[in-house]
């Protein structure tokens, strides 16, 4: 009955995309970062706020002006690959602070003379055989400095998984890995583990399925779920995800919805029937996905890429930000727009 109220819940909070949306800003405040290359990251630490995404060669952290502002303060490239085994195609990199130290997470591709081959069912037609050497990674800082030195940690291939966009959830004392891959299928879904500390995987611990691509909305261009991203709030815990191909013109967020118990168990977890953000032609928003989101006082806001049109061949991925609302408890996703839906 609870996990039946809950997709109730969802269902019509996900309307909400049917709104338009309040704009209380004046003028085009979208994107705040029109040139960034995608899957955008912002930390706070102590009202300071810190802003990375893709670059494919290395990682650089950009100390901005505002969690909604990314005037460059200076920035700092605090990895490159090239070391490690890592030969390039570093993605979505994140800095999560953990205890007393800052860790960034991403994905990169590793060279195929040094690492095993991940453990990937092989689809029909696929092409791209770099995938089965892609793996996460962390870094973590040398002091408790976010804009300090950091060192590389280790590669994240729980049960010998090859493995994107990984991020990290804290819940009740314990530390998960949540990532996309291809465990059990031939297309991409979200799957978690759980770890002994942010740069190991907890030996023998279950690796299991949260979300698969089942509904026709997240197989729009290729069927996928990437792109997880964690949200806490007023004691609730949810996953954020990204569905559809990412060049298809209807990138996507599904999101998951944590009922309690073991988070290892797929049924302590609640699925929304239809995307929570989607695209807004009437603005000429696009590919609205793989996003984060940023904690400034009490308020939550969710940074995310879009295109202005349907085809990232016309347009790049650029930043957008807006705030989450919660009703009841459960967050309520805007429709994406030019405007904020916050006072600045």
């Amino acid at each position: 009955m609870l996990r039946l109220f809950k997709m109730i819940v969802l269902f019509f909070t996900s309307l909400v995309m049917l709104i338009p949306q309040a704009s209380p800003s004046n003028g085009q405040d979208n994107p705040i970062d029109r040139y960034n290359g995608g899957d955008p990251y912002i930390a706070n630490d102590n009202g300071q706020f810190y802003y990375t995404y893709t670059t494919g060669n290395g990682i650089v952290i950009r100390h901005i002006t505002s969690f909604c502002n990314t005037e460059e303060i200076e920035r700092k490239t605090v990895y490159t690959a090239g070391r490690n085994d890592i030969v390039g195609d570093i993605w979505a990199p994140e800095i999560h602070q953990i205890n007393s130290k800052w860790y960034i997470i991403a994905s990169a591709l590793f060279d195929k003379n040094k690492v095993e081959k991940g453990a990937m069912p092989l689809a029909s037609g696929y092409n791209d055989n770099n995938d089965w050497y892609r793996y996460g990674f962390v870094l973590e800082s040398v002091t408790d400095d976010i804009f300090g030195d950091y060192e590389f940690k280790g590669r994240l291939a729980p049960a010998g998984l090859n493995n994107i966009d990984g991020t990290f959830m804290q819940l009740n004392g314990k530390l998960y890995f949540i990532f996309s891959g291809y465990v059990d299928c031939a297309y991409q879904c979200i799957y978690i583990t759980e770890m002994d500390n942010p740069y190991t995987v907890k030996p023998c611990s279950a690796v299991q399925k949260l979300s698969s691509p089942i509904y026709s909305w997240e197989r729009k261009g290729w069927r996928v779920n990437e792109g997880p991203a964690v949200l806490q709030h007023g004691g609730g815990t949810w996953i954020a995800y990204s569905a559809s191909g990412f060049t298809s013109g209807n990138y996507c967020l599904g999101l998951l919805s944590f009922s309690g118990g073991n988070p290892l168990k797929k049924w302590n977890w609640c699925k929304s029937p239809i995307p929570v953000f989607a695209k807004n032609p009437v603005e000429n928003i696009y590919n609205t996905g793989h996003c984060s989101f940023v904690y400034v006082d009490d308020g939550v806001y969710m940074v995310y890429h879009a295109s202005k049109t349907p085809s990232l061949n016309d347009s790049p991925r650029a930043t957008h930000i807006q705030k989450i609302n919660f009703i009841g408890g459960v967050p309520i996703f805007e429709k994406p727009s030019g405007t904020f839906n916050f006072p600045v």
